[in-house]
C-alpha cells in the first residue's frame, strides 16, 4: 500500500510543478509586454508559444538519439551482450511493456539511464562498470527502475519540463539585453505604475531561478516514483537500495566529466548522477534526492 501512496504522491507533485512552470510563463510575458511595451503583448504571447510548442516538439522526437549520442552509449543485441539482454527482456516482461533497445557505454564508473517518448521506443543503457560490479538481483533492479521511467512516461514529462524552462530563461535573457540597451525607457515616464514595474523587475530577475528550481523539482520527484514503481515491478527493492548504495560508493565525477559521457545537460537522467558524490543535504538545485533517503524509502516497502 506504500508503494501506490508513493506513486500517487509524486504524480500529485509533478503535477504541480508543470502548473507552475505555466504560471511562470504568463507571468514572465506580463513582465516583458510591460518593461517594454504595452503594445509586445501579443507579439511575446505568440513567440513564447511558438517557442515552447517547437522545442517540445522536436525533442519529442529526438531527445532519445540525441541523448544515446552525447553519452557515447552504443546498441547492443543478445548476440554481444546476452546477460543484460535478457535481464531487460525479462524485466520489460514483468512491466507488461515492449522490450526497451539496450545500449551499453564503456566506462568502468558503474551507472544506468533510460530515454525514449513512450514504451514503443524506449532505451535503456547501462556502463560497463554496472555489469561488472552488481550481481543479478541488483542488476535487475537497476533496470527495473529505469523501465519504470519509461512506463511512467517520465521520459516525456523530463524533456517537456526542460523545454518550458529552456523557454522561461530566453524569453528574460532577451527582455534583460532590451532594458540594458534602453527598450524600455519609454515606460519610465510619471504614468508608470511603480508596483508593476517592480513586480515586472523580480519576475524577470527571478522566473529562471525558480524554474530551474522547479525543474530539478521535477527529476527528483521522478526518482522516488521510479524507485517505488520499480520495487512493486520486481517485488525485491533490496536489489535496488544494494545497487544504489554501491552505485553511490563507486560514483567518480572527476572522471566522468573528462571521460565525457556525463554533463550537466544529461547527468539528471541516470539513476545516480554522475557529477555529484556524497551530497546528504537535500538541495533546491539537485536533480536527484540523497541516496540515504531513496534507500530509506525503499526499506518501508
Amino acid at each position: 500500500m506504500e508503494i501506490y501512496k508513493q506513486i500517487s504522491r509524486n504524480k500529485r507533485n509533478t503535477f504541480f510543478f508543470f502548473l507552475l512552470f505555466f504560471v511562470l510563463i504568463i507571468g514572465v510575458v506580463f513582465a516583458i509586454s510591460y518593461l517594454v511595451s504595452p503594445e509586445s503583448t501579443y507579439f511575446f504571447l505568440i513567440l513564447a508559444f511558438i517557442l515552447t510548442v517547437t522545442g517540445a516538439f522536436y525533442s519529442y522526437y529526438n531527445s532519445d538519439k540525441m541523448v544515446l549520442k552525447m553519452t557515447g552509449a552504443r546498441p547492443v543485441d543478445k548476440k554481444r551482450e546476452p546477460y543484460l539482454y535478457h535481464t531487460i527482456e525479462g524485466v520489460a516482461i514483468a512491466a507488461g511493456i515492449p522490450t526497451p533497445k539496450a545500449y551499453v557505454i564503456e566506462t568502468d564508473i558503474p551507472n544506468a539511464f533510460a530515454t525514449g517518448r513512450n514504451p514503443e521506443n524506449g532505451a535503456v543503457a547501462v556502463t560497463r562498470g554496472l555489469l561488472d560490479l552488481l550481481n543479478r538481483e541488483e542488476l535487475e533492479g537497476v533496470i527495473a527502475h529505469e523501465m519504470a521511467h519509461i512506463k511512467n512516461y517520465d521520459i516525456l514529462f523530463a524533456t517537456i519540463a526542460v523545454v518550458m524552462a529552456g523557454t522561461i530563461v530566453f524569453m528574460t535573457a532577451i527582455v534583460r539585453r532590451m532594458l540594458f540597451w534602453g527598450g524600455g525607457r519609454s515606460r519610465g515616464g510619471k504614468n508608470q505604475n511603480p508596483i508593476l514595474f517592480i513586480v515586472g523587475l523580480l519576475a524577470v530577475i527571478f522566473a529562471p531561478i525558480a524554474a530551474s528550481m522547479a525543474q530539478m523539482a521535477i527529476s527528483r520527484n521522478r526518482e522516488y516514483l521510479a524507485d517505488a514503481t520499480a520495487a512493486e515491478m520486481i517485488g525485491y527493492p533490496r536489489g535496488l537500495s544494494s545497487a544504489l548504495l554501491k552505485l553511490e560508493s563507486h560514483n567518480n565525477p572527476k572522471k566522468a566529466a573528462e571521460d565525457g559521457w556525463a554533463n550537466e545537460a544529461t547527468a539528471g537522467l541516470f539513476i545516480v548522477n554522475p557529477l555529484v558524490k556524497g551530497k546528504k543535504v537535500k538541495n533546491l538545485f539537485s536533480t536527484h534526492p540523497p541516496i540515504t533517503e531513496r534507500v530509506k524509502s525503499l526499506e518501508k516497502m
